[in-house]
């Protein structure tokens, strides 16, 4: 039988040295580096400013016959106008802000927030998940779409609405 004795010699380990070494440390010292300067430029950053919302109105939206996509007002119950025809960059916006807030768990009776803020802007904010889609960067023509859900709705001579 043949015994195996165990060598009592430290078993050799490579060494880094030279130019790998010093590009192992130039690596470390250039991330370490990169976090401070983005933890700078973080606590220097100017203030958002704050916009003034001008008008704000709670819409469910939900989808109608024919590709139409039906609008309500939840406070007050009425139903506005839908929209319908050619309006496939709101059917669009309205269709990404609903899947991102089933993912979130939210649900489709839960409203969005459309706001006119003082600067113009027309945004639509899906509480829930905390997105924002500015209307306005997509040009005049798709704001339109938007724009007459804001309209000030005078309630009814007999205080009932409908």
């Amino acid at each position: 039988m043949i015994e195996r004795s165990v060598s009592t010699q430290l078993v050799s380990r490579p060494q880094v040295e030279g130019w790998p070494l010093l590009a192992l440390a130039a690596l470390v010292l250039g991330s370490l580096a990169l976090a401070a300067l983005s933890q700078w430029e973080k606590r220097h950053q100017p203030e958002v400013p704050v916009i003034a919302v001008l008008q704000t109105r709670s819409l469910v939206f939900s989808d109608g016959p024919g590709g139409d996509v039906l609008i309500r007002d939840p406070q007050s119950g009425e139903q506005l106008p839908s929209i319908t025809g050619e309006a496939g960059f709101a059917r669009g916006v309205l269709r990404s802000l609903a899947q991102a807030r089933l993912r979130a768990g939210g649900a489709a009776e839960q409203p969005f927030i459309l706001n006119h803020q003082a600067d113009g802007r027309l945004i639509l904010n899906d509480p829930v998940t905390g997105r924002e889609v500015d209307l306005a960067v997509f040009g005049p023509t798709n704001v339109a779409v938007f724009q007459p859900l804001l309209e000030v709705r005078q309630p009814s001579p007999s205080g009932a609405s409908r």
